[in-house]
């Protein structure tokens, strides 16, 4: 018999072994590879978390509330994507549902825990809720947690700024200029921190290096009147503080910011946002904007006179006359369509039909200014000049803090009726009544030209590179200065 002594201290191989060689050892090994693959998917992919239901949906504009139904069910087919979720997040806050959207931005950091931008807009959801404490309290933890977060630093900065909390204010901004130099808010910034020591020859550098950075940050142009006033440039500041004025202080953009405005559907809101494309040369994405309001307020005039207003600005007017002519119709006394149809008239060819409209519009409304504006406007047309400038004046005599109105006269005055000297006291007091109006110091300026008055016309031009260096103001009147 054998025995412990007489046996092998290493068995052979048998035949389990065996098959363990070769192509079955590969299989084994792969098939254990993936499940550690899929047991490492199970661990990493982010948490099934419940998407939200929205409060009192059916006190909603009609348009909002189907906006977020899409973008509410595609999340609920994929709950775990968290663009989705921040997608949700930014559309509820572009229509003012801080609550909700307070609680996507929220789930969004949960499901993708590396993403910055997600605490970053649920802080920004309970400043908007009024709590500016916890909103600070939350800025500040994200900048611990990402401390190359350039707009998390703005926000801190901001906050701690009208916190009355200089220091870290100043902290903060510094911060950003170091992580944003080419970013204008870092360097206002620190000026305001300046302006608020008392410090104001210590703000001037700082915010001028704020405007060199992006000449149509106007906040900073105010924040610059301001420390010229205290310094005793009141010239400058005079013409900063105008530059300045009328817009609200916006903040750092960021890829979420940028996106709100694409979901904005609140109506109030839509006819903002409208009437700024509009204005500033998209009047076509004006068009879209507002035709896909339509069908949800179908009947609302506000909505329908400014589509109209858009699509005369578009080179449109044969589309805009229909809908005046119903607006009208339903509405006799309606002014707004009436005014905007003198346009849609003089824009087609028949300033006569506009200058019966402009009548009316005047008779139903006699102390609106827009009304003898587009009585002006069909009298032009129609080269009754004259005429146009007494519209003009009555449409000041309405609205005498209307600087644009008296550039109007001054332009009329002197290129259509050569009445320079009546042309140059319109245009001062429109420069009076703006010190920051452009186009205003560009006519002055060539004006004074012609009249032999070269070193206002100098003057002119020094505001205007001061205002506008890139302007074709400026660089006409430098022009026109240039000549012999």
């Amino acid at each position: 018999m054998s025995n412990a002594r007489n046996r092998p201290l290493i068995q052979p191989p048998g035949r389990f072994d065996r098959l363990k060689s070769g192509p079955a050892r590969w299989a084994t090994l792969v098939a254990f590879a993936s499940l550690i693959g899929v047991a490492l998917h199970l661990t990493l992919r982010p948490p099934l978390i419940p998407v939200q239901n929205l409060d009192h949906p059916e006190s909603l504009d009609p348009q909002v509330r189907s906006h977020l139904d899409e973008i509410l069910a595609l999340a609920r087919t994929q709950p775990r994507d968290s663009s989705i979720r921040a997608t949700l997040g930014i559309a509820c806050a572009a229509n003012g549902l801080w609550t909700e959207a307070r609680q996507a931005f929220l789930d969004t950091g949960r499901l993708s825990p590396g993403e910055p931008l997600a605490p970053l807009y649920a802080a920004v959801a309970l400043q908007e809720l009024s709590d500016t404490a916890g909103a600070l309290k939350e800025f500040r933890s994200l900048v611990a947690r990402f401390p190359d977060f350039a707009p998390g630093w703005y926000r801190v900065g901001e906050a701690s700024l009208r916190a009355g909390e200089l220091e870290a204010a100043e902290t903060a901004f510094q911060r950003l200029t170091q992580l944003a130099p080419a970013e204008w808010r870092g360097p206002a910034g620190l000026g305001e921190i300046r302006v608020r020591q008392g410090r104001a020859t210590d703000a001037v550098p700082l915010l001028e290096r704020a405007i060199s950075l992006d000449r149509s940050s106007k906040p900073a142009q105010y924040l610059l009147g301001q420390a010229y006033r205290a310094v005793g440039r009141t010239n400058e500041a005079r013409i900063a503080i105008a530059a300045g004025t009328g817009e609200a202080r916006q903040p750092m953009p960021d890829p979420w910011g940028d996106a709100a405005p694409n979901h904005v559907r609140a109506l109030p809101d839509l006819l903002v946002q409208a009437d700024g494309l509009s204005t500033t040369g998209r009047p076509d994405l004006a068009v879209q904007l507002l035709k896909q309001a339509v069908p949800f307020h179908p009947g609302h005039a506000g909505l329908l006179n400014q589509l109209a207003v858009a699509l005369n600005r578009s080179g449109k007017a044969a589309q805009a006359l229909p809908i005046l002519n119903r607006l009208i119709t339903q509405d006799l006394r309606a002014v707004a369509p009436r005014i905007t149809r003198v346009y849609t008239h003089d824009l087609m060819g028949n300033a006569a039909a506009g200058l019966q409209d402009a009548h009316e519009a005047i008779q139903l409304a006699p102390r609106l200014s827009q009304a003898h504006l587009a009585l002006a406007d069909s009298l032009l047309a129609l080269e009754r000049d004259a005429e146009a400038v007494a519209a003009l004046e009555e449409a000041a005599k309405c609205d005498p803090g209307n600087a644009e109105i008296h550039v109007e006269l001054g332009e009329i005055l002197w290129r259509n009726l050569s009445n320079k000297a009546a042309a140059l006291t319109h245009l001062r007091q429109a420069i009076d009544l703006n010190p920051a109006l452009v186009r205003a110091y560009g006519l002055l300026g060539q004006l004074e030209m012609e009249l032999g008055g070269r070193e206002a016309a100098r003057q002119a031009a020094m505001v205007l590179r001061q205002l506008a260096p890139d302007s074709q103001d400026r660089i006409e009147l430098e022009r026109v200065l240039a000549r012999p």
